[in-house]
């Protein structure tokens, strides 16, 4: 009787070498239309698309991240089974091409959940809920032992269910926010990390070290100094206002607003001049109307706007036009 030309352990094992080389080529920048249509043909073999997700998370597990340069390979993964001793070197040069020169592919192949111009809301395996607003991405790391959630961008408010043996804990920057039977909101404005709580409590700590405690309607911030400093204290009720469309400004300077406001609309918003110099400013504006919502804050904060084809607006200081 003649032997079978290939075992399914050795069938596996060519799955999860062609997974690896397709993550480097879509991590190496020469991706074109011909062989994304031929990815999508490969991921619709069954066990394909598994093997690719089990290979994504190993890959994300590196935790490599930009600021590195190296090269990798850029022709299409081969239908034949890599060597062995290429495979770790592969994988780090991938990572590493992909968080240099594709920051939004690095977030993708990291991120369990994505949002795009709107808040989402996300069911998690322990019965917790997520609610991404625009532009955010979490990564889900739960096991036997904790639940732990590293926010990738943006913000999200959590809705936590009770778990005595594990604690819920939100991963940003270089600090922790760790849940203690409540619900709260989690911000990473470009590196600067606040919270703030619904309900409940938490505690967070950053890279200096020390639990701060927050009860509901209290907040606090972390950066890159390493330090835990508490902040005014708000609503409860308004902590996470965007996951209504409402966005709630207080005393904010005018490009913050306007950033914060670009993540609601599909085309970018360029800003030109100065908006340092202007009044800060405090406004609720409805963001699931983002073009309204951008009139009025160019109304209430002196600044005008251009808007130009394919959804791209230029602001500016009003003065500036005159």
């Amino acid at each position: 009787m003649s032997q079978p030309s290939s075992s399914p352990l050795a069938d596996a094992e060519r799955r999860h070498a062609q997974a690896r080389e397709w993550i480097a080529w879509l991590a190496s920048g020469a991706a074109d239309e011909t062989g994304l249509g031929e990815f999508e043909r490969w991921l619709d073999v069954p066990g394909h698309r598994h093997a690719f997700e089990r290979e994504r998370q190993v890959w994300r597990s590196l935790g490599l991240r930009p600021g590195h340069e190296r090269s990798a390979a850029t022709m299409r993964p081969r239908r034949h089974r890599a060597s062995r001793r290429w495979r770790p070197a592969l994988a780090a040069a991938a990572v590493l091409v992909l968080a240099v020169a594709s920051p939004e592919a690095w977030l993708r192949l990291r991120a369990d959940h994505r949002s795009a111009q709107a808040a989402e809301t996300v069911a998690l395996p322990d019965g917790s809920r997520v609610v991404l607003d625009a532009d955010s991405a979490i990564a889900v790391r739960y096991d036997r032992n904790q639940r732990r959630i590293e926010l990738l961008r943006g913000r999200a408010w959590f809705e936590v269910a009770a778990d005595p043996a594990r604690r819920f804990a939100v991963a940003a920057g270089d600090g922790v926010v760790e849940d203690i039977s409540t619900a709260f909101a989690v911000a990473d404005e470009d590196g600067r990390i606040e919270t703030a709580v619904s309900q409940g409590r938490v505690r967070v700590a950053a890279a200096d070290g020390g639990w701060t405690y927050l009860d509901a309607g209290q907040r606090a911030a972390y950066g890159e100094d390493g330090r835990v400093v508490r902040l005014g204290d708000v609503s409860a009720d308004g902590v996470g206002g965007w996951r209504q469309s409402e966005l709630l400004l207080e005393n904010a300077s005018v490009d913050a607003a306007v950033r914060q406001l670009a993540r609601y609309r599909a085309g970018p918003i360029l800003i030109r001049g100065d908006l340092a110099a202007l009044p800060k400013v405090s406004a609720a504006l409805r963001i699931g109307r983002p073009e309204q919502a951008l009139d009025a804050l160019a109304a209430s904060a002196g600044l005008s706007v251009t808007r130009l084809p394919f959804g791209v607006a230029i602001v500016q200081p009003a003065a500036a036009t005159r």
